[in-house]
This record gives C-alpha cells, sequence and structure tokens, in this order.
C-alpha cells in the first residue's frame, strides 16, 4: 500500500505538506497523525453506535534507521497550528499499570470540571520507549484489561484505601515506537489472543530520505484542518456511513474475515479489530471534512491505511517466530483443554485445570469453552470421596460406565448453574485411624482399686 492510496482530506493535505522537511515515512507520520488528531477531537465526536473514534497506531522500525522519532516530531509539527495547545496539555508518557491509568484520567476530568466547557478528560499516551513500558506493565494483572476498556470507551475505575475513582467514558489516545526485535520479545500471541494488541495498529516504517544538515523545516498551518478542529470541538458531532459507505463496509468486513480463516490462530488474532479499525480511521478523516456522514472514499482511504497495518502484522509475527528459531504455535483453548486432560487420564479436578492452562485462562472462562464442547463435561462430586468440580473428557467408554455403574455419585453440571469452583474438603480421617479408635472403644475400662491388698 502506497501513502497516496491512503491520503485523504485535510489530515492527509497536512502530511503532504509536511514531507518535504522530514526523512520519515510518509505512512509513518501519517499513522502519527491518526493518533495525535484523533485524541485531540475523542471528547465531541463519537460513532452513531457510540464507540469512540480514537485510532491507536505503533511505529515499528529499526532504531535510527526507522526515524521513528522523526515521524512523531513531523505529525506533531503540521497538527500543532490547528489543534493549539492540546498535545503540549495533553501528552503522557510512563503509564505502566492499571491504577495510573485510571488515575491519569479521573484527575483530567476532576482539574476540568468547574471550567467553562466543563469536565474534559482527552489524553494521550505517547511512549517513544514502548518495550520499557512493556516490560513494567506485566508485572501489573489490571493494566491490559483496563487498556481494553479504555480503547472501547468503557467504564473504568480503580478503589484505593483513601478513594475510589471511576471514568465512565475514558478519553484516551495512544501512540508507541518500538523496534522489531524489541517487538518480538515483548509481544507474544498469548498476549493478542486475550485481545490488547489487535487494539492498536502496527506500522513498519523506514527513513524516506536524508535532508541536508543545513535543511530549515517550515510547517505552516492547514486552514482546513485547524477549521476542522473547531468544527469537531465545538459541540458533539455522531459520525454515520452513507449508504454506499456501508455496503463498502460489509465487503470489507466479509473480505477481512476470509483473510483471517486462512491464517494460523497466533496471526489472525491481531486482526480481529481490523474492521473497526477501518471504521475509526475513516470517521477521523471525514470528521478533518467537517462532515458526518462517511463516504465511500474515506472507507476507502482507510482500508488501504488498515490494510497497510494488517501486512506489517503478519511480517511481524512470521519474522518473529523465525528469528526465535522457534515454529510454536499458540493452541486454540479447547484443543489445549482436551490435551491437559488426556495427561491426567481423561480427568482432572478444577484446580488442576486451573494450575495447568496458567494464564490463559480463569474458572469462568475454562466453564464457558467446555461449554461449547461436546467432547468435554463438568462433574460434580458428592462432597466427600469426589469433593469440588472435575472435568471429564467424553467417549463412548466413559459414557457406558456412567449408565452402568450405580455406585458413582458425581453429578453431570449444567453449565449454566453457579457453582464454586473447588468447595472447602470436609477433614477426612484414613481407615487405620477410624479402626484404632474402634478398638479403644471395644476395650474393657480399668478401674481403679478400693482394696488395700490390691495395692500392696
Amino acid at each position: 500500500m502506497t501513502f497516496e492510496a491512503m491520503k485523504y482530506g485535510p489530515l492527509g493535505d497536512a502530511v503532504e505538506e509536511a514531507m518535504p522537511h522530514s526523512e520519515a515515512d510518509p505512512i509513518g507520520v501519517y499513522a502519527a497523525a491518526l493518533a495525535l488528531f484523533s485524541s485531540a477531537i475523542s471528547g465531541g465526536v463519537t460513532m452513531d453506535t457510540g464507540r469512540p473514534v480514537v485510532v491507536w497506531t505503533v511505529l515499528v522500525g529499526r532504531s535510527a534507521l526507522g526515524r521513528k522519532g522523526y515521524a512523531l516530531r513531523s505529525a506533531g509539527a503540521a497538527l500543532t497550528p490547528s489543534i493549539g495547545s492540546f498535545l503540549d496539555l495533553r501528552t503522557r508518557s510512563g503509564v505502566s499499570s492499571g491504577p495510573s491509568l485510571v488515575n491519569l484520567l479521573y484527575e483530567l476530568e476532576q482539574d476540568t470540571r468547574a471550567t467553562e466547557k466543563g469536565a474534559d478528560g482527552r489524553a494521550i499516551i505517547v511512549e517513544e520507549e514502548w518495550a520499557g513500558v512493556l516490560k513494567i506493565a506485566r508485572r501489573c494483572q489490571k493494566f491490559s484489561a483496563l487498556f481494553r476498556s479504555a480503547w472501547d470507551g468503557s467504564t473504568i475505575s480503580n478503589r484505593t484505601k483513601q478513594s475510589y475513582e471511576v471514568v465512565e467514558r475514558p478519553l484516551l489516545g495512544f501512540h508507541a515506537h518500538i523496534t522489531p526485535g524489541e517487538w518480538a520479545k515483548y509481544i507474544s500471541s498469548s498476549d493478542a489472543l486475550g485481545g490488547t494488541y489487535n487494539r492498536v495498529l502496527p506500522v513498519l516504517v523506514t527513513k524516506s530520505k536524508m535532508l541536508p544538515y543545513n535543511h530549515v523545516p517550515r510547517f505552516e498551518e492547514n486552514a482546513a484542518l485547524s477549521s476542522a478542529y473547531r468544527w469537531a470541538t465545538a459541540k458533539p458531532r455522531v459520525m454515520s456511513f452513507a449508504p454506499d459507505a456501508g455496503l463498502r463496509s460489509d465487503e470489507l468486513r466479509a473480505t477481512i474475515e476470509e483473510r483471517m480463516a486462512k491464517l494460523p490462530e497466533h496471526v489472525s488474532c491481531y486482526l480481529e479489530r481490523s474492521h473497526e479499525q477501518i471504521v475509526r480511521v475513516a470517521a477521523v478523516l471525514t470528521a478533518a471534512q467537517k462532515k458526518t456522514r462517511i463516504t465511500e472514499a474515506a472507507v476507502n482511504a482507510a482500508w488501504a491505511f488498515v490494510q497497510h497495518s494488517m501486512i506489517s502484522v503478519e511480517k511481524l509475527v512470521t519474522e518473529s517466530a523465525t528469528s526465535s528459531g522457534s515454529t510454536k504455535v499458540v493452541k486454540p483453548l479447547p484443543d489445549l483443554i482436551k490435551e491437559i486432560l488426556e495427561r491426567f487420564g481423561g480427568e482432572a479436578s478444577s484446580t488442576l485445570m486451573l494450575r495447568a492452562l496458567g494464564v490463559r485462562t480463569n474458572a469462568a472462562g475454562l466453564k464457558s469453552a467446555v461449554a461449547a464442547m461436546d467432547d468435554v463435561e463438568m462433574v460434580r462430586g458428592d462432597g466427600s470421596r469426589n469433593p469440588g468440580i472435575k472435568y471429564r473428557l467424553v467417549t463412548p467408554d466413559s459414557k457406558q460406565e456412567g449408565t452402568d455403574s450405580p455406585t458413582r455419585k458425581e453429578a453431570v453440571i449444567p453449565l449454566n448453574e453457579n457453582v464454586p469452583d473447588s468447595p472447602t474438603p470436609p477433614r477426612q480421617r484414613s481407615v487405620a485411624s477410624l479402626k484404632r479408635k474402634a478398638a479403644k472403644r471395644a476395650a474393657p475400662t480399668k478401674r481403679p482399686s478400693s482394696s488395700m491388698a490390691e495395692l500392696l
């Protein structure tokens, strides 16, 4: 995909006007501009479904050769005359935990609540050294879930001993930089399966040219983009598809799903939100034209950009596996459940299953997966010899055994029933211990003698 295919409207024009003064990849500058501008207008512009329009982008390129920082600075210089002090006041970095993410947006809302325009929680996280943040963020169990919710526009919250912070409508933009080697090290397919990294659009970049040492960059204001920013922030704007754009959107969704079906899951999981990414990019490009009706031309331009990102992802994941010398593929959860049960002889307790599955899922996720499987069932013991919940492979032999054996006291549980995962079993006494107690009760009791002769 070329920059010409994805360039559209005043935003595309602003990037094109900046390129004579930049050594960066024009698609990299465009990706950064989409992230910055979409964040700036996120307070007033939404889709007709209520979804946000923020576009999260990541530039992936080798140090120095990728010109990632150059791309970001070029985009910022091109947009600042149009969006004013937004980037200076609202850019943050180093956010690596769930509580700090909630606190950032919460405090921005509180600090602006008393202003004339009311609460304004817009912010954009820019991580030029994303690998370092990813390394720290792994230690926080809440970060990934809250990060995903912020992209979705869902309520996020955090409770502390002193307060309860709630952000009902997160307005978070995101842009980051990483090298291909760091991508392979810190971004795994198992993380992507959880949905975190299919919310960002990775773009492979490299330098476009070299400017002479005495070149003086000049970035002029794009009057159309300045007017669009004032239009987008003046009052709420709701974006929707024109009929032809809606039909084109449906065609592209089918195309993406066909492509995903041909790819292994450890690659396709990065593409799961590609259709919504097209919708968001098209909405931002349309808002830059001061319009609320998304046209087919805007959808096609957005598709060119998202398609470039999809190609970048496939290349990154493939090269990551090759460079690490690994051909290991992340198995689907149902296959993994059956493999674990076979390892335990066809049956295992809920505790053993969750321990073996590790971070792949939790108790609720395990139940949900088993509910959709015909060859695995969930059973509950009688509370004494077979306490708690167990999972069992369903085979013709096991079905026959279940009908022929009247002593079996386990019951198959309907999967929509609320049952605790691991009830605490009653204290069990061994058979030997019970026999010793019975022998003591049966033995005659010696009474103390009352005769002096017996005492002597």
